[in-house]
């Protein structure tokens, strides 16, 4: 029997908010996740391809392939679903291949092409770190792989992507980190609007709030994310707002993201509305976003 292989549809997994410290607004994402899916190919010897839509360049993409894990990036103007699918119809035993994705028409698609589909959502837990109990204590045993640890295990990669982005600066105040996000430096200002998302309260509200018009997509987009963070619904009107009117596709998929997290009211209409943006990578966002509204419910 020829062995199994595994295609992950790279930015709907992204999107499902599970992978830890992955995030669609981050703009390294598909950095962040070949670093990941490495990890995973290691841990269990075997490959995988991972294709993205069109922004890396065209074809294989040998900066983030490595260890089992082969990157491609969709040519500008295709969709990575038709890459997908082109890899299935140059196959012999299209049977072979498992295509990781919650895309519902791609995964029909791959059914008909004779492939495999199984859930991105789930694949993505399968990325967290494992946690063992310390030596000498009795608790039960527990699955790794069980979905009522993803948080935690998500929490765990935030806290230890926390220390490596804040560094000695953690311990700072809010006022501090405000100062920094009305800055002139764009990068600390993106740092501040991380740190006032996990750790700002009540205060950060209305400073991430007033982020959203920043000149640069880039802080824009991390406030959006840190809004999320936040947990305060009250943002929900202004994050819908960006994804239908803000000009950068960076920062309407950051939107979209946010809005799958925090829900709130207006989040599923700007959500369903934004299924008809230009850019791809911003309508399989809402998709999964509008997934994870479902799932909550």
């Amino acid at each position: 029997m020829a062995p199994m292989t595994l295609i992950i549809d790279g930015h709907n997994l992204i999107g499902t908010g599970l992978v830890p410290g992955v995030q669609l607004g981050d703009a390294d994402d598909e950095w962040q996740l070949a670093v990941r899916l490495r990890s995973y190919t290691v841990a269990r010897k075997l490959t995988l391809t991972v294709v993205f839509d069109s922004g890396g360049g065209a074809g294989a993409s040998s900066n983030l392939s490595g260890s089992g894990v082969q990157a491609q990036f969709a040519p500008p103007g295709v969709e990575a679903d038709a890459v997908i699918l082109q890899l299935l119809r140059s196959s012999k035993q299209p049977a072979t291949f498992t295509v990781v994705t919650d895309d519902r028409k791609l995964a029909g698609l791959v059914r008909a092409e004779g492939g495999q589909v199984r859930s991105a959502r789930a694949f993505a837990r399968e990325l967290a770190p494992a946690r063992r109990p310390a030596t000498g204590d009795h608790e039960p045993d527990v699955n790794p792989k069980d979905p009522a640890f993803a948080d935690i295990y998500a929490g765990f990669a935030e806290v230890d992507k926390d220390a490596l982005r804040f560094g000695g600066d953690i311990s700072l105040d809010a006022d501090a980190w405000i100062e920094r996000l009305y800055g002139s430096d764009v990068q600390e200002a993106s740092r501040a609007a991380h740190w006032l998302g996990r750790f700002g309260g009540v205060d950060a509200l209305e400073p991430l709030l007033d982020a959203l018009t920043h000149r640069s997509a880039t802080v824009r987009a991390a406030a959006l994310l840190a809004l999320a963070d936040l947990g305060d619904r009250r943002a929900a009107v202004q994050i819908a707002e960006r994804l239908a009117e803000d000009a950068s596709s960076l920062v309407r998929e950051a939107a979209a993201q946010a809005l799958g997290r925090l829900g709130g009211a207006g989040a599923e209409p700007a959500l369903q509305a934004a299924l008809n943006d230009p850019k791809n990578k911003v309508r399989k966002t809402a998709a999964a976003s509008l997934q994870q509204l479902e799932a909550r419910r």
